[in-house]
């Protein structure tokens, strides 16, 4: 367990400095491969080679550019309205669009910052004008993007499948109901808030009114069911499903939505670099994490388990409260490539499905975008918001609660993850 303690110290003081987490993992790697006493250079260049060496992660720039066109073409607005048409005449109807619109760009970007981005420069400004605490909309908005990274096409999940070797598709099913789940809690949620404050209640649509903002929604809608039928069919893979994505949604800004050839620069810069800040952090992570399988870590961290419990349902809560504590101070996807390889093979041991093991990891570190003090998501509400940490955090210590509660019931009723994956 030395060697346990010894990453862990040196990839907190890292963190603490305030440095990058690619190059936090990166120098943590170095720091372990010399623990090791294992100081040959070229091993950790061709690790970090071979990191990021891996053809599903293609995927992962494909999806990252259509959800870029996706959001720069306008279609979150159209999005928007259709949200509205369907849930906003209930109580508290504003705060139902926001987190029924972040269901559905779940399924055009996969990525909860580029969810809040979207959608909170919108229905934040939207929600303060009819009513709705600043503190609250820009909770909501902030929670509700934790879907992006739950609901096919997940990002989080083509990196699992890419270091596990576990099928992408299954995640990607596993994925799908625990995400409805969350926005319907959050729902809940939002309907208990509407009625102690007193936020208003929404306008009806005609169907006529409805027909009229349905038809250029459906196109958009479209894209998460080609990609899912796709795969499913045996059409393509989910690699080549990201490179159909980003065609589509080009054929689509450009058709639909009439977006100018001058913004696709832009676009394509701001797709390149959240590519490259991920897959740095994919490199560094996976020549740390083989520095970690060498030393036999897995192994260590099974035995450790087993001296604690060899009940598999008494683990997956010490793994849960784990996660939510990791998931505090390390961000989502540096977390997903230093903890999978090692706690696979330990829930593998006590019996766990590696897609529920999967989904559990995802839905559980989500948690951590919004919690202090490096929740990246947390930061860009406060940002597109303007309103202090402090007033954010307090605002969102039920939404924790409730998100809690259901990892917990995504972690014990079994068929909330398998059903759909083993279905097909």
């Amino acid at each position: 367990m030395e060697t346990v303690i010894f990453f862990l110290a040196v990839l907190f003081v890292t963190i603490l400095i305030g440095l990058p987490i690619g190059f936090g993992v990166g120098l943590t790697a170095v720091a372990v491969m010399y623990f090791l006493d294992m100081t040959n250079m070229m091993m950790i260049a061709r690790r970090l080679i071979t990191g990021v060496d891996i053809y599903t992660l293609l995927a992962i720039p494909f999806f990252m550019l259509a959800g870029e066109i996706m959001n720069r073409s306008g279609i979150v607005k159209d999005l928007l309205h259709f949200s509205r048409a369907l849930v906003g005449r209930f109580l508290g109807g504003l705060a139902h669009v926001n987190i029924l619109v972040s269901m559905l760009f779940a399924g055009l970007s996969g990525s909860a910052v580029a969810d809040t981005s979207a959608i909170g420069s919108i229905m934040i400004p939207m929600m303060k004008e009819e009513g709705y605490d600043k503190p609250f909309s820009v909770a909501i908005t902030c929670a509700s993007s934790l879907i992006g990274v739950i609901i096919p096409p997940s990002i989080p999940m083509i990196i699992i499948g890419a270091i596990a070797q576990i099928s992408i598709i299954r995640l990607f099913l596993g994925g799908a109901i625990p995400g409805i789940i969350v926005g319907f809690a959050l729902m809940g949620l939002s309907y208990v808030y509407a009625k102690k404050r007193n936020y208003p209640v929404g306008k009806g649509v005609t169907f006529r009114e409805f027909l009229s903002v349905s038809k250029k929604t459906i196109w958009a809608l479209m894209l998460p069911l080609i990609i899912l039928g796709g795969i499913l069919s045996g059409m393509f893979t989910a690699t080549e499903a990201g490179a159909i994505a980003a065609v589509y949604a080009l054929v689509i800004a450009r058709v639909i939505y009439r977006l100018e050839w001058k913004f696709y620069p832009d676009i394509l810069s701001k797709a390149a670099v959240n590519t490259g800040i991920v897959m740095l952090v994919c490199g560094t992570a996976m020549a740390l994490t083989w520095y970690l399988a060498t030393a036999q870590v897995p192994q260590q961290m099974t035995a450790f388990m087993m001296n604690f419990t060899e009940n598999k349902w008494v683990f997956l809560l010490i793994l849960n409260i784990m996660l939510f504590m990791v998931g505090a101070v390390i961000d989502l996807t540096p977390a997903l490539f230093l903890l999978v390889p090692i706690l696979l093979p330990v829930s593998t041991h006590f019996g766990v499905d590696p897609i529920h093991f999967g989904v559990i990891m995802v839905a559980n570190l989500s948690v951590g975008l919004i919690t202090p003090p490096v929740g990246t998501v947390l930061y860009v509400g406060t940002s597109i918001g303007k309103i202090e940490l402090h007033e954010l955090v307090r605002e969102l210590l039920p939404i924790y609660l409730v998100l809690f509660l259901v990892v917990l019931m995504i972690t014990y009723v079994t068929p909330v993850v398998l059903w759909l994956p083993y279905l097909f």
